[in-house]
C-alpha cells in the first residue's frame, strides 16, 4: 500500500517538477547565473554547458563558454578555467561580426598566465594518485585498480564536453555579452560574469496610500510607508522565495476636542515572498506576512471612546499583498503593489464598534538585491 501511495504522489508531483526544470538556453543561462551568484560554481558550470549545447544561435554561444571559464575560476579549478578561456579566445579569432576588443583580450590572456602555475600544480597532483587503499582492518591494499587512475578523472573532465573537433558548434562567433565587449546582444551573460558575490539580501522600500477601516469611525485615505527585507532562495530558473521581515507605518489622524491629532499604525511581520518571472525582467510577486500591529497615540481618542490607554495597543496582524516587479538592472527592481490587504482583530481597549482594523494599500517602490 505504501508503495502505491508513493507512486501516486510521484505522478501528482511530476508535472510540477518538470515545469521547474529549465528547457531553453535562456532558462539554462538564468539557472547558471543563479547558481553562480549563490556560490554553487559546479552547478553554474553544468547549467552554462547545457545552455551552450541547446543554443541555436551561433553568435550567442560564446557567452556560455566565457561563463563556464568564470565559474571554474571561482571554483579554483585552474586547469579547466584556463582551458575554457583559451577556447574562448580561439573562437573569437573567427569572429568578424564583433571581434574581441584588444583590452579585453589582454585581460583574458593575463588571466590565463595567472592560472598557469596553479594549473601545473593541479595536473601534477592528478598524475600522482595514491598507490594503495587502506582496508577496514588497517592493512594497506595495493589495489591500483580502485585508485584515482581507475576512476577515470580524465574521462569525466570538462575537456570531454566536446569542444575538440566540433569547430563552430562549440565555438563562439561573438556576442561577448558578459565579457565586456559592450555591444552584446541582450542579457545573455552579464549577470553571471559581472557579480561574483552571492545574492544574500533583498531589500524593498515603498510608499503609497492606505484606506484604513476602524469600525464606524471614518478615516480618509492616508499615506503609508513600508520596508521588506528577505533572504532570497532559488526554487528554479524563474521562481524565487524570499524569507524575511516586513515593516509598515501608517499615520491615522483624528480630532479630539477640536484639536487635530494623529495616531500611528505600525505593522511588524515575518514575511514570505514568492516571485515568478513571467517575461524578461518582469515578475509577479505575492507576499504573506504574520506578526503584530501596534496602535499608538490613541489614549483619550475616539478610537478608545475617549478613555485612557496604557501605551500602544498590540494586536495580531496578517498582511497579504500582490505586486509586479521590473528589473531595471541586475540589482535594482522597481515594484508596484496595486493591492495589499491587512487584518487585525480589535484590542479590548478599543471602542465596541471596532471589531477589527483592516487596511487596503496601494504602493510603489524600489528594491535592491545584493
Amino acid at each position: 500500500m505504501n508503495r502505491w501511495k508513493i507512486f501516486a504522489c510521484t505522478l501528482v508531483l511530476l508535472p510540477t517538477i518538470a515545469a521547474a526544470q529549465p528547457t531553453t538556453p535562456d532558462e539554462w543561462y538564468k539557472e547558471g547565473e543563479t547558481q553562480y551568484n549563490l556560490g554553487n560554481f559546479q552547478g553554474a558550470v553544468d547549467a552554462f554547458k547545457k545552455g551552450f549545447e541547446l543554443e541555436p544561435n551561433e553568435s550567442k554561444k560564446a557567452a556560455y563558454l566565457y561563463n563556464v571559464a568564470q565559474a571554474y575560476r571561482q571554483a579554483k579549478d585552474c586547469s579547466n578555467a584556463q582551458f575554457f578561456y583559451k577556447r574562448y579566445l580561439a573562437l573569437k579569432e573567427n569572429d568578424t561580426k564583433k571581434p574581441l576588443k584588444e583590452e579585453k583580450r589582454k585581460e583574458i590572456e593575463d588571466r590565463i598566465k595567472e592560472l598557469d602555475e596553479c594549473a601545473k600544480q593541479q595536473e601534477a597532483i592528478r598524475n600522482k594518485p595514491p598507490d594503495s587503499n587502506l582496508r577496514p582492518d588497517g592493512d594497506d591494499d595495493k589495489n591500483k585498480g580502485t585508485g584515482d587512475k581507475g576512476t577515470g578523472d580524465k574521462g569525466t573532465g570538462d575537456k570531454g564536453t566536446g569542444d575538440k573537433g566540433k569547430g563552430k558548434v562549440v565555438g563562439e562567433t561573438g556576442d561577448g555579452d558578459g565579457d565586456g565587449d559592450g555591444d552584446g546582444e541582450g542579457d545573455v551573460q552579464k549577470g553571471a560574469t559581472v557579480s561574483a558575490a552571492p545574492k544574500l539580501l533583498s531589500l524593498r522600500a515603498f510608499g503609497g496610500g492606505a484606506k484604513v477601516k476602524t469600525g464606524d469611525l471614518k478615516v480618509p485615505i492616508q499615506a503609508t510607508f513600508g520596508l521588506l527585507a528577505g533572504y532570497p532562495l532559488s526554487l528554479g530558473p524563474k521562481l524565487w522565495l524570499d524569507l524575511g521581515a516586513g515593516f509598515t507605518f501608517t499615520p491615522v489622524p483624528y480630532d479630539s476636542m477640536g484639536t487635530s491629532k494623529s495616531a500611528k499604525l505600525v505593522g511588524l511581520v515575518a514575511d514570505v515572498g514568492v516571485s515568478y518571472e513571467v517575461a524578461s525582467k518582469f515578475a509577479l510577486r505575492g507576499d504573506l506576512g504574520v506578526g503584530a500591529l501596534l496602535f499608538s497615540g490613541v489614549s483619550n481618542s475616539p478610537f478608545t471612546d475617549n478613555l485612557p490607554a496604557n501605551g500602544a495597543l498590540t494586536m495580531f496582524h496578517l498582511r497579504v499583498g500582490v505586486s509586479a516587479d521590473y528589473a531595471v538592472t541586475q540589482n535594482i527592481v522597481v515594484t508596484a503593489t496595486p493591492f495589499a490587504f491587512s487584518y487585525s482583530p480589535a484590542h479590548k481597549g478599543l471602542r465596541d464598534d471596532i471589531k477589527s482594523i483592516t487596511a487596503i494599500d496601494f504602493m510603489v517602490g524600489v528594491g535592491y538585491r545584493m
